[in-house]
């Protein structure tokens, strides 16, 4: 069994002012997993802009090479206009797709700071790799930054076309 692959950003990654599907961490492919397996993984990622007020929405998605039986995680995130380390109200998703899906009331704000927490699992059909991204649906007017600390953890947890359990189950 592969043991867990985990990714903690030491440097900020600027994305591009547009609407196509964007690498969090600045990979080419992601993280490398394995055909019929089951994935337990969780993140914590920071995104800043600084200009542009168009409103659009936030969403995050998965991308790479692998093909996923199924997937599901709950996105914790806030969105304020001050900093990350502002207090901001939260707002949860639980999500059942890998494609494009908002997670924040659409900002439409020069200064926006998003703070995610995710957390889920994945049934990997036939392995690859699995990339964790985001996505506008409008250009913002200015790019997104993944903050410095961002990180994303992923580990095996069985077989997948099945239940998993790990550990003594009564």
């Amino acid at each position: 069994v592969q043991a867990a692959q985990e990714y903690v950003q030491n440097a900020t990654v600027v994305g591009a002012n547009n609407t196509s599907p964007q690498n969090i961490f600045g990979f080419t492919n992601g993280f490398t997993v394995s055909a019929s397996t089951f994935y337990e993984f969780e993140g914590e990622l920071s995104f800043s802009k600084t200009a542009g007020a168009t409103s659009h929405n936030f969403s995050l998605l998965f991308g790479g090479t692998a093909t996923l039986n199924n997937i599901r995680y709950s996105s914790m995130a806030s969105v304020n206009n001050t900093s990350l380390a502002t207090l901001a109200a939260s707002s949860q998703i639980t999500i059942a797709t890998a494609t494009a899906t908002a997670i924040i009331p659409p900002p439409a704000n020069a200064n926006v700071f998003i703070t995610v927490r995710v957390k889920g699992t994945v049934s990997v059909n036939a392995g690859g790799t699995f990339n964790p991204q985001y996505q506008t649906d409008a250009a913002p007017g200015g790019a997104y930054t993944v903050a410095i600390g961002s990180s994303f953890k992923i580990w095996p947890i069985g077989a997948s076309g099945a239940n998993v359990s790990v550990g003594a189950i009564s």
